[in-house]
């Protein structure tokens, strides 16, 4: 493995037409539930929904990724029917084996992945990967880690982050903690030359970054997209050693919040810190959310392999999801058609 070390893989997945899972999210789902939650798609059926291409995740890595050290695969104890559990690099993770019980159960993926570091015998370098999330071309590991720290997209916001979507309102809360934890404006200036980096960002990314910035001082909105993304269990415990309130309550919220925080803390922090070798993202995959006018787009960048790494968020956009995913599972077929070692 090199200078980087034992890496793992952490994959999320939930079924949400599980009938089980249905009846269990419902009692705290109901119309009189006083649970606080973020409005919008933030919660909607889509962010529950199991597109069906959870073997080509696996066929990918397989392929593209046989330097990973092992596979955690975290649910609530779901698991599909063609899962080979006896893989010797397949880790099933149930919820109840990492989540503090007084968080449970939850329907929060900000709670299940600001736990991870629970997971026992979890490698301290670990990328997670949410079950949209795919790669296309082969990796090498140090596409997520260099010389023992993670390599991260560094892209500051600029002006400071005032918006609307949850993904800006967790941005800012995730700002607002990194302000409470550490000296920002003394950390940035230590490692400048890496937020600067034009080598590794491109002139325009690292001239916005040194902008961003100037303008916003001690409130840097760092974000991190929506592509697999490279984790230290060490920096998750100094965060909640550090700021257990504010975890905390973003654990106890069994839905998506407006004022909680998410794992781009972690990333956000150990940029602060200087633990990270800089990215731009835009040089290793892209994001699509899925919908009716893009469905012929997406599925020939899976087909074409047009992207090292791509995400497809599911949405409510789609008129038609059964007919949709299953163009898509032929787009991945295309690449991927062999049978990994982690299906029976």
């Amino acid at each position: 493995m090199g200078e980087s070390g034992k890496i793992d893989f952490v994959l999320t997945w939930v079924d949400g037409s599980d009938p089980a899972w249905l009846a269990e999210k419902h009692k705290y789902d109901s119309g009189g539930s006083v649970e606080p939650r973020a409005g919008g798609e933030a919660n909607a059926d889509c962010r529950y929904r199991d597109c069906g291409l959870l073997r080509y995740w696996f066929r990918a890595v397989e392929k593209f990724a046989p330097w990973a050290n092992r596979v955690f695969f975290v649910t609530c104890g779901q698991k599909p029917a063609w899962l080979d559990e006896s893989n010797p690099r397949l880790r099933l993770v149930n919820h109840t084996e990492y989540i503090p019980a007084e968080h449970l159960p939850t329907f929060h993926s900000d709670t299940i992945e600001l736990n991870l570091h629970r997971i026992p015998d979890l490698s301290e370098q670990f990328v997670l990967f949410n079950d949209d999330m795919f790669l296309l071309l082969p990796t090498k590991p140090e596409d997520f880690f260099k010389r023992g720290v993670p390599v991260l997209p560094c892209d500051l916001g600029l002006p400071r982050w005032i918006g609307c979507s949850p993904a800006s309102r967790v941005v800012v809360n995730n700002a607002g903690v990194l302000k409470l934890g550490l000296d920002v404006e003394k950390l940035v200036w230590k490692n400048l030359r890496k937020f600067a980096d034009v080598r590794a960002l491109g002139l325009g990314r690292a001239a916005k970054n040194v902008v961003s910035f100037a303008v916003n001082r001690m409130w840097i909105p760092g974000t991190f997209g929506h592509l697999p993304l490279s984790h230290l269990k060490s920096t998750f415990d100094e965060i909640w050693l550090s700021q257990p309130k504010v975890m905390d309550r973003t654990s106890r919220s069994r839905f998506r919040i407006d004022d909680g925080v998410s794992h781009w803390l972690a990333c956000a922090w150990n940029m602060v810190s200087g633990r990270f070798c800089p990215a731009n993202e835009q040089r290793i995959g892209d994001t699509f959310l899925l919908e009716d006018r893009n469905l012929e787009q997406v599925c020939a960048a899976v087909r074409h392999q047009t992207y090292r790494q791509i995400c497809i968020n599911d949405s409510e956009r789609i008129t038609d999801p059964r007919r949709a995913f299953a163009e898509l599972a032929g787009a991945f077929e295309s690449v991927l058609p062999d049978r990994s070692s982690f299906e029976k």
